[in-house]
């Protein structure tokens, strides 16, 4: 989970032969800003931007169009012309039959299917670029992992769930990749935060206590980040932030639903349910499943919960098996994660679909992060899933792994990593030797096993099995990850939209975090439109 280096400056001149080698050249038709258009010329430089003229059947008047040069900013190595091609190969044509309706781009503008038109130029490219890039949206306090988890918390600000004063505050007092520094840390602010909620809800002052309880529990959750799930103080650190979360939601309108969902041999999935409003009226609803390292209670801030309620919509927040509350709500039954995640969404959806204020017809599942594999697999033969967010599609979790881990993806482990692989910073650690083989259930083996184990957690060959409308979200400081997730995304024949957000628009980070109300626009905007 180490950081690659500042995104690359290049020159309007380098930027007009990249953009050529994409194959922007006169005579081309390609689809800007959603107007589809015919270039009449090559890139030219127009200041520090790079353009090209065009005309178009609306608007037959030659004129020029700045190119969004912002797309290709960072993605280095995907640009380059892979050996054997050409520039009008990777200008090929494409028309998606089943697109569905474009979203739109902050300032209002179309955001195009790339499918409609895109390069083959990151399909053909490898990166070894990890999905927690440096990038400018990033604020560049830590030098690893840390960074992109302190953002994680800091960007709960945009639904109440942290400050960004508090933040900074305790960023000052970690010492970088120093994994106890930081528990400390935030368990310090956690510790100073849940107090003030108790006081103002004790002299019912109830929307700063619930405010508080909503800050205090993303503290806690961010103070147990790297801890283990077997570890006594990881568990009463987990209940704090949970209790507090809990007691946030009993001061909603109307209040959260503390949720336990039946499954398999008596034991239960933990969640919370949102109603939009206190009616018994179907309402579209929206279920969402984190990643690798999510907890249901943070799903509220940056995986859609909030976003969902303010557009009327219900919402799900819930956790599958191996997922740290799941494993805590159940001691015992060793819940670890699986591949086949069809499963556990089965139980989730006869639940939720056993409620009268559920629309069956507009349910909506939404995966964030390891959740951008869990969600596909699931609509691949969950079919009364009727639409399908991935933030970001996520076909190969062993590949992911392996890049994270500077191992060359798609290839066995050789037996002797623990004393080959560099283990000097958190994001490493933290991927080989902490929590995450543990609720694999890999903690007993050898890091090439618990790697090798995870090419079960695969997407491919199931293009053709889901069929609702799906939408893949991604972010341009996301590395490799955006790269296979477009491979995958050319290959479905449903219905489908997608929107790499650039670090121009500022949420390129992964999951979005860094702009939870860009990344919940975009995917709402779609959704919206898909259930009209």
């Amino acid at each position: 989970m180490s950081s690659p280096g500042p995104t690359a400056v290049r020159s309007p001149s380098e930027n007009c032969a990249r953009m050529k080698k994409l194959g922007y050249i006169a005579g081309k038709h390609v689809d800007l800003y959603g107007e589809h258009v015919e270039l009449v010329s090559e890139p030219f430089e127009e200041g520090e931007c790079v353009a090209v003229r065009a005309i178009s059947e609306s608007n037959p008047t030659e004129r020029t169009i700045d190119l969004p040069v912002s797309l290709l900013s960072g993605w280095e190595d995907l640009i380059e012309e892979p050996a054997g091609s050409n520039a009008s190969e990777l200008a090929e044509v494409e028309t998606n039959p089943n697109e569905t309706p474009e979203s739109r781009s902050a300032d209002g503008g179309n955001i195009q299917d790339t499918n409609s038109k895109t390069s083959t130029a990151a399909a053909t490219q490898k990166s070894t670029t990890g999905p927690f890039g440096a990038t400018a949206g990033m604020p560049g306090r830590f030098k690893g992992n840390f960074d992109f988890q302190f953002v994680r918390t800091m960007g709960c600000t945009t639904y109440d769930g942290a400050e960004i004063g508090e933040c900074y505050e305790t960023a000052s007092r970690i010492e970088d990749e120093n994994e106890d520094s930081y528990t400390e840390a935030w368990r310090v602010t956690a510790e100073r935060v849940e107090p003030i909620a108790s006081k103002s809800l004790a002299g019912g002052h109830l929307v700063s206590a619930r405010e508080a309880f909503l800050r205090a529990s993303s503290y806690w959750r961010e103070a147990g980040f790297y801890q283990s799930t077997t570890d006594p103080e990881c568990r009463a650190g987990w209940e704090r932030q949970r209790d507090c979360f809990i007691q946030a939601g009993k001061l909603m309108d109307p209040p959260f639903e503390v949720v336990s969902i039946p499954y398999e041999n008596g034991t239960s999935l933990p969640g919370y349910f949102l109603k939009a409003d206190a009616s018994n009226k179907p309402r579209p609803t929206f279920l969402s499943v984190g990643g690798a390292d999510s907890l249901a209670e943070e799903l509220y801030f940056w995986g859609g919960g909030a976003a969902a309620l303010r557009r009327g919509y219900n919402a799900l927040l819930f956790e599958i098996p191996g997922q740290r509350g799941a494993m805590y709500s159940n001691p015992g039954a060793e819940l670890f994660y699986r591949p086949d995640t069809e499963v556990p969404l089965k139980y989730v959806c006869d639940w939720v679909l056993g409620r009268a204020d559920v629309d069956p017809k507009r349910l909506a599942l939404a995966g964030w992060s390891l959740g951008g594999y869990f969600a596909p697999r699931a609509a691949a033969f969950e079919k009364r899933i009727k639409a399908c967010i991935a933030s970001t599609t996520l076909p190969n979790w062993q590949d992911a792994v392996q890049v994270m881990l500077g191992l060359p993806p798609g290839q066995p482990c050789p037996g002797n990593l623990e004393s080959t692989i560099d283990l000097s910073t958190v994001g490493s650690r933290f991927i080989a030797k902490g929590d995450i083989r543990y609720r694999h259930g890999a903690s007993g083996g050898t890091i090439a096993e618990f790697v090798d184990g995870l090419s079960k957690y695969n997407l491919w060959g199931l293009e053709d099995k889901i069929t609702c409308p799906y939408f893949n979200i991604g972010g341009q400081g996301e590395g490799q990850l955006a790269v296979v997730s477009q491979k995958f995304y050319d290959k479905l024949t449903c219905p489908k939209a997608q929107h790499i957000i650039t670090t121009k628009e500022g949420g390129e980070a992964h999951c979005g975090v860094n702009d939870a109300s860009l990344s919940h626009q975009i995917v709402f905007d779609w959704l919206d439109d898909v259930f009209k």
